[in-house]
């Protein structure tokens, strides 16, 4: 396939009406005929479906231009597009929708007096370097259908979680920067920007440890990303979003002990918490509860044996043994239900020792 590097303006781009990412938006209907492709009315629906989709997120993609101006890191791929009625040479994006769109709403903007850029920025998207593809019909759906594979099929590599935050951290510390500066910069929200970095320094307290820093590593990183996010724990870990440092000490040990290998009786075993999406998020019903608090910190009892006792019906400043057993038996009994077909032998002869308790509680009562 031949192809060569050129730059044209953004009027000249024509946005693919038929883009593979509007084919599931309900305002979508497929323009067959290429020719119409230029029509005023087809590229406004274009653009509408881009610019008014949450998931495309194209106000993130504006800020980090207007913020930095465009830098071509991402080649805009097109086909010279013969149907222009006016002469002047127009070009069909075949990728790069999102970018084109971007820099075509920042130019009316300005125009409009909407948005104010600065000399540099508004150079830099005046005119953009483009790739054209030359070749025949068939050639260049070859290989747009290859390159579409490629690109969201099999997909960019992204950088995992931490590598992520650890630039995020980074470009929040240089001087003069701030949570919306680096928010513009990236296309990221400044709430994103402060939750990285707070899990970030999170970890690094935890990698600075005496006791724990040895199974501090970058793994761990989600788990505190996900434990900053959720407003019961921080406040149980006594965050500090001016230090960003946990500072209950009691807390903090027993959430470092969490994540780490532990070993009951000789025996080894994995780390109580092994799943930040789902557990980190009960979490924050268990460090609310006392009872179920004390049932996590007992390295003899599960994780999942802390959740039943967060569904307890205990109070939290109660501190009754009978209550707390009542309370986690029932918690027990409604787990399983009470809904048995063909009971064995056995929970048959249990179910007798537990009418006898009921009989004995009925007594109680009255």
């Amino acid at each position: 396939m031949d192809y060569e590097r050129i730059e044209v303006k953004p009027s000249q781009l024509l946005l693919d009406p038929n883009n593979y990412r509007f084919h599931d938006l309900a305002g979508y209907s497929e323009v067959k005929k290429r020719a119409r492709y230029q029509e005023a009315g087809v590229q406004q629906q274009a653009l509408k479906l881009l610019r008014d989709t949450t998931a495309f997120d194209l106000g993130s993609l504006k800020d980090s231009i207007r913020t930095n101006g465009y830098i071509p890191v991402e080649q805009i791929i097109v086909v010279p597009y013969e149907d222009a009625p006016d002469g002047e040479k127009r070009f069909l994006v075949i990728e790069g929708n999102r970018r084109a769109s971007s820099l075509k709403i920042l130019l009316e903007e300005s125009e409009s007096g909407a948005a104010d850029l600065s000399d540099k920025v508004k150079g830099s998207i005046e005119k953009i370097p483009v790739v054209v593809l030359q070749g025949t019909e068939e050639e260049i759906q070859s290989y747009q259908r290859t390159l579409m594979a490629i690109r969201h099929v099999a997909g960019i590599r992204e950088w995992g979680p931490y590598q992520q935050a650890k630039l995020v951290v980074e470009m929040f510390e240089e001087p003069g920067s701030s949570l919306g500066s680096v928010a513009q910069k990236i296309g990221i929200s400044a709430r994103e920007v402060a939750r990285r970095y707070r899990a970030s320094k999170a970890l690094k307290q935890m990698e600075e440890d005496e006791e724990f820093g040895e199974f501090a590593e970058p793994r761990l990183y989600v788990f505190f990303h996900e434990a900053v996010s959720q407003p019961k724990v921080r406040e149980w870990l006594g965050f500090n979003n001016d230090t960003y440092k946990a500072e209950n000490e009691e807390a903090r040990r027993l959430f470092f002990e969490l994540l780490s290998p532990r070993e009951v009786d000789g025996e080894k075993k994995i780390a109580k918490l092994n799943n930040a999406t789902q557990q980190v998020r009960l979490l924050k019903d268990i460090v609310s509860k006392p009872y179920s608090l004390e049932i996590l910190a007992d390295p003899d009892k599960t994780f999942e044996d802390a959740v039943v006792g967060s569904r307890a019906d205990v109070v939290e400043d109660d501190e009754g043994v009978v209550e707390r057993s009542l309370a986690t038996a029932l918690a027990h009994l409604k787990k399983p239900g009470l809904s048995y077909i063909g009971a064995n032998d056995r929970a048959k002869e249990l179910w007798a020792e537990v009418l006898v308790q009921v009989e004995k509680i009925a007594k109680i009562i009255s």
